[in-house]
């Protein structure tokens, strides 16, 4: 049933274009479980149940052998979900599935290479049931009752029981009058320790307070001022760190005072470098990964310091900008500034570049198929199509070295 359904509900997404990483198609396959494969033969078995060999054939996000089985953790590290959805290249982290983004998301914040045993750096999707170090906070939280039921009642097990009862009535009587010991011990210790941080905050309020007035110095508009916030200011101003754009044209030093997201040092980076933030970009060219703005920074395992720079006009002219074509991307109707690709299909360099930058990081394939001849697009040619600045140049190709890396592994 849950095979038909998943079907009809393919059948009637397939007409929409892939414009993104995202695939819609995976949505009415999830499904949520206690536990995932945990060995080759299980991942089989599993996959075979969920028929995402047939389901596949009928899906629109990427080509059929590519939309396979996959046991992961949700967005949240809350639950695990089985789903159809297309291969993602892991790059340390555990991987993870996102209904909003559609996708498996390669968001760092959950290091696998720190667990024992550890993941490799780099690992594909719907191999995840080989590191099930990623599972395992999930799977504790999912006990397993037992009750054992008693038939046989004679006169024998009756009295048996009673004077079980009796013992187990006893020993419950003297493990709450020691629980009720150690609260009347632990609630004046509390007591106690209360009254100690209590004399030393007086003491603390007291120095600041001392120290204010000799400096002369105004309090903040709540009026309390604390060492320990004066301190963790002055800390957190002084603590920067440099990030240099990919082709070496800007670099800059970077405090971490209110910077708490990638989303925040992209709006820092635009203030400073007078630049629109929609170009800039927070990479890491090594792993060809491009950081999402609620990344937190803490959770990275390395400072970002890779900017890449885009190119903020595309527009291309064709010569017949009279002539109205559909986007192949995007299905809308085009006049000006459009490009056309080898496979002799039209887009939108704009388009085509938000297109490339969702879909082409983390796949095992060499560019990027036509979404609708299915031609494939190598990476030079959406570098020009994409009038892509030399930032970007120099990531996709990094990218293209990364693919390559990761088709070997899986061979």
């Amino acid at each position: 049933m849950m095979s038909v359904l998943c079907a009809i509900m393919f059948a009637s997404g397939a007409f929409f274009s892939s414009t993104s990483s995202m695939c819609p198609e995976s949505i009415p396959t999830v499904s949520i479980v206690s536990r995932c494969p945990s060995n080759g033969m299980e991942w089989k078995s599993a996959a075979e149940r969920k028929k995402c060999d047939f389901l596949g054939k009928i899906q629109n996000c990427t080509q059929a052998d590519n939309f396979v089985y996959h046991c992961v953790l949700n967005k949240d590290t809350t639950e695990l979900l089985e789903l159809c959805a297309p291969v993602w290249f892991m790059a340390r982290y555990c991987a993870r599935f996102s209904e909003v983004n559609k996708r498996i998301i390669n968001d760092p914040g959950l290091d696998c290479t720190k667990f024992d045993p550890p993941c490799p750096s780099r690992f594909p999707s719907n191999e995840s049931y080989k590191y099930q170090t990623c599972y395992r906070g999930i799977i504790n939280k999912t006990p397993v009752f037992q009750q054992r039921m008693s038939v046989d009642c004679n006169t024998s097990t009756t009295s048996a029981f009673a004077v079980s009862f009796g013992i187990l009535a006893l020993l419950l009587l003297l493990f709450l009058v020691g629980i009720k010991l150690k609260w009347i011990k632990f609630t004046k210790q509390c007591l106690k320790k209360n009254d100690i941080e209590r004399n030393k905050l007086e003491d603390r309020k007291e120095a600041v307070e001392l120290h204010l007035l000799e400096g002369n110095e105004e309090q903040n508009e709540g009026g309390d001022i604390t060492a320990e916030k004066m301190c963790s200011d002055i800390a957190e101003e002084s603590r920067q760190f440099r990030i240099r754009s990919l082709s070496g044209d800007i670099e800059d030093c970077c405090s971490f005072k209110g910077v708490k997201t990638i989303g925040d040092l992209r709006d820092l980076l635009s203030a400073k470098i007078k630049k629109p933030k929609e170009i800039l970009l927070i990479v890491d060219k090594g792993e060809g990964i491009i950081f999402n703005d609620e990344t937190e920074i803490k959770t990275l395992k390395e400072i970002p310091s890779e900017l890449m720079i885009g190119n903020q006009d595309r527009t291309t002219e064709t010569g017949d900008d009279k002539i109205v074509v559909n986007d192949v991307i995007s299905n809308k109707c085009l006049t000006g500034g459009k490009c056309q690709m080898s496979c002799e299909h039209w887009t939108a360099p704009n388009t085509l570049f938000d297109w490339t930058k969702e879909k082409l990081p983390g796949t095992l394939t060499k560019g990027l198929p036509c979404p609708k001849c299915g031609k494939m697009w190598d990476v030079d040619e959406l570098i020009q199509r994409c009038k892509m600045s030399p930032d970007e140049r120099l990531f996709f190709k990094s990218v293209e070295i990364v693919i390559k890396q990761n088709a070997e592994l899986v061979k």
